[in-house]
């Protein structure tokens, strides 16, 4: 294992950040802000989705990638918009590279401006791990407060596709969900794949590990540990155009699966930590 120290920082549309790269060719790049994984590249293809309206001011949430969601998930509470740490300014905490892999881990605290919005004390690690046709990131939640704290948290995870319509997302049969396009109106999903051909919001609760996005001879397999929920999200036409920050035609080019525990808040007591991760392989 070779260790890098303390990285360089890498210029990323004028965002600080750091350019993983495995002894196969296959990278990632994340952002130190927000700790956000902006690009996965595996066999040169690029399989996660970057809006290319996205604000890279330092302040504004990135459209697209893999944003980290904590401790509230879209407007479940009294929080900004999937919670704060999406637009803090993380810290790289160990950066190696390894025989068949690179992998760099992200930190961040609570601080003076989170515990205006959330009193309680925290800390996230990101793990971030790239090899062959596969991308690992491993959310690390702790309280080192003297309260417990309760918190939904999701790796909002854009996976790029080539066209939507064309897009199988196995796995969810017999699956129950809540239609956020349906004010939470609760289905048990009876269909053999999920299609895309309207806005789709589904928060499935309890699902299955182990996902497939197929497109042809294309998938990206999706397995989520220890996360207990998926998010399925494409906004489709008439959403898409109220986004400031996605081009009209962008919900042709993603579908968002998103490892989540949203369905009921995970309770950390004071000294604990919870860990979910989601693991991403590329085929085709």
């Amino acid at each position: 294992m070779l260790d890098l120290g303390n990285p360089e920082k890498v210029p990323f549309f004028g965002l600080d950040s750091v350019h993983l790269r495995a002894p196969d060719g296959a990278t990632a790049i994340v952002t130190w802000h927000g700790a956000h994984v902006v690009s996965w590249i595996s066999a040169g293809d690029e399989r996660l989705f970057l809006s290319r309206q996205s604000v890279f001011d330092g302040r504004s949430p990135i459209r697209g990638g893999v944003p980290v969601v904590f401790p509230q998930f879209a407007t479940y509470g009294p929080l900004p918009h999937h919670g704060l740490v999406r637009t803090c300014p993380w810290r790289i905490v160990s950066n190696d590279i390894c025989e068949r892999d690179a992998r760099a881990t992200f930190r961040v605290e609570d601080s003076h401006e989170t515990r205006r919005l959330w009193p309680y004390a925290f800390a996230c690690e990101l793990r971030v791990l790239v090899s062959s046709a596969t991308l690992e990131l491993q959310l690390r939640i702790e309280n080192p407060g003297p309260r417990p704290f309760e918190f939904h948290a999701a790796l909002h995870t854009y996976i790029r596709v080539l066209d939507i319509g064309a897009v199988r997302l196995e796995g969810l049969r017999d699956t129950r969900y809540r239609d956020r396009t349906d004010h939470d109106r609760e289905i048990v999903d009876r269909a053999d794949a999920v299609t895309i051909d309207r806005e789709v919001d589904r928060l499935y609760m309890d699902a299955p590990h182990q996902l497939v996005v197929r497109e042809g001879i294309r998938s990206t397999n999706v397995h989520a540990i220890g996360f207990p929920d998926v998010v399925v999200w494409n906004p489709w036409q008439d959403k898409c155009a109220l986004l400031d920050d996605l081009p009209n035609d962008a919900y042709q080019q993603m579908l968002c699966v998103e490892a989540a525990a949203i369905g009921a808040p995970i309770v950390l007591a004071s000294g604990e930590s919870w860990t979910g991760a989601q693991i991403l392989s590329a085929s085709g």
